[in-house]
């Protein structure tokens, strides 16, 4: 039923005259997530700008195009339609985050870190934003601090596979192979199938001196990339 409406919309935007269409912003945001959706981001963007030229506070639209733009690799114009939204609306956590993303694609670490913060300042349970700053914050080499948003995560959600993961990493950095065994453990009883914590694994347990469970962990790891 949706897609029908989205259909008869294009018709009308085709064939009504100028005089009498009444095409809203939001017949044009609903048409750029459709397009998204169907593989055109291009004509996605220009329905959105659309949308964004008769409603220029509608920060959805703004954040909207810039992951867009962002998936595109058009980062500068990504973080502008993110600091849009967020000049219209301070109080947008999504924006920050989706923002510290962006950056954080630049390189630009710090900035990423400050816009993760800010989106946990305003959210205080918001996973992706622990997720991200714990991941960032490694690659300071801010381990610790690393440790403490990835524990966040696993508090805010405890089947979430990838935090245990980065978290046992962090740990096997730290030379705690005990504790990076447990994480990539947990993530393996969450996700099975999650071929990077066996090898992950197997590099612990090979600094253990478990050769017989590195190798276990590591042609499961082989087997999972073959499938």
């Amino acid at each position: 039923m949706y897609r029908k409406s989205i259909f008869l919309f294009t018709v009308l935007i085709l064939t009504v005259p100028a005089a009498f269409s009444q095409t809203t912003a939001n017949d044009y945001f609903n048409r750029a997530v459709d397009r998204h959706k169907d593989g055109d981001p291009e004509g996605a963007i220009g329905d959105y700008t659309k949308a964004i030229k008769l409603a220029p506070n509608d920060t959805d639209a703004y954040i909207n195009r810039g992951n867009v733009r962002k998936n595109q690799g058009d980062l500068d114009g990504a973080i502008k339609d993110f600091t849009t939204a967020i000049r219209i609306n301070p109080a947008l956590a999504n924006a920050y985050l989706n923002r510290g993303v962006a950056l954080k694609i630049k390189g630009d670490l710090d900035g990423a870190i400050a816009d993760y913060s800010k989106t946990i300042d305003i959210a205080p349970l918001n996973a992706s934003a622990y997720y991200n700053r714990g991941n960032a914050r490694r690659e300071k080499g801010d381990l610790g601090g690393s440790i403490a948003d990835l524990t966040k995560v696993i508090e805010v959600n405890p089947r979430h596979a990838r935090a245990f993961n980065n978290r046992g990493k962090t740990k096997f950095e730290q030379k705690d192979l005990a504790g990076a065994v447990a994480d990539y453990t947990a993530a393996i009883e969450i996700d099975p199938k999650f071929a990077d914590t066996y090898k992950n694994r197997a590099l612990a347990y090979r600094s253990l001196k478990k050769a017989a469970l590195a190798e276990a962990d590591e042609r499961k790891a082989a087997d999972l990339a073959a499938k």
